[in-house]
């Protein structure tokens, strides 16, 4: 009996290095981690949000983010993106083994930061959103995060493929969200968080 527990808990591990690494090779073809770049300056008109991810845990696990049914990138591990958009109310989306929103309401000219941090999960990594909001404790943290993190560029080819196999997720994702629901899994950024 202990025999068979043993290759049964082997087969496991082995399945779950094997979905793990399929699933790492298909996500990091969508973004490539470079050096920080400067802070970036923001287009007239248009906000920006800057999503990190400071902590290496869960390293084979990157997080989908999306801002409604657009397809903005995956957050790696120990890296950072940054997203520019038209100012108002958006509804960031991050899914990993959960699913969480951060509803953003934007303003033009400004700078907007987001953790997706790493808790653990049942099978696999998941995360959690930190809006960094005036006067938290990452208010005044986030230079420093983003310096010491790689900045990830996306390739838009693969971005959109992206997308558009898994466009009817995200929307199903929308709905859950404006529902009762899905109400207590979302956080919220408001415009004078910016800076």
């Amino acid at each position: 009996m202990k025999k068979n527990i043993g290759w049964v808990v082997l087969l496991l591990f082995i399945g779950a290095v094997f979905s793990l690494s399929a699933c790492r090779t298909d996500q990091t073809a969508v973004s490539t981690p470079i050096a920080p770049p400067p802070p970036q300056a923001i287009t007239p008109g248009k906000a920006l949000i800057y999503f990190m991810r400071p902590s290496g845990v869960g390293f084979a696990v990157n997080f989908q983010i999306w801002d409604g049914d657009h397809f903005v990138g995956l957050s790696r591990a120990r890296c950072y993106m940054a997203y520019e958009c038209d100012p108002g109310k958006h509804l960031f989306i991050g899914v990993a083994e959960n699913k969480l929103a951060l509803d953003a309401d934007l303003e033009a000219g400004k700078t907007y930061y987001a953790g997706t941090n790493v808790r653990m999960g049942a099978f696999k990594a998941r995360m959690d959103f930190t809006p960094v909001t005036r006067g938290s404790e990452l208010w005044d943290k986030v230079d420093a995060y983003r310096a010491s993190l790689n900045f990830t560029v996306l390739n838009e080819v693969e971005r959109v493929r992206w997308e558009t196999a898994k466009k009817a997720e995200a929307q199903k994702l929308i709905a859950f969200f404006n529902s009762e629901e899905g109400k207590p899994y979302i956080r919220k950024l408001n415009k004078e968080d910016g800076r």
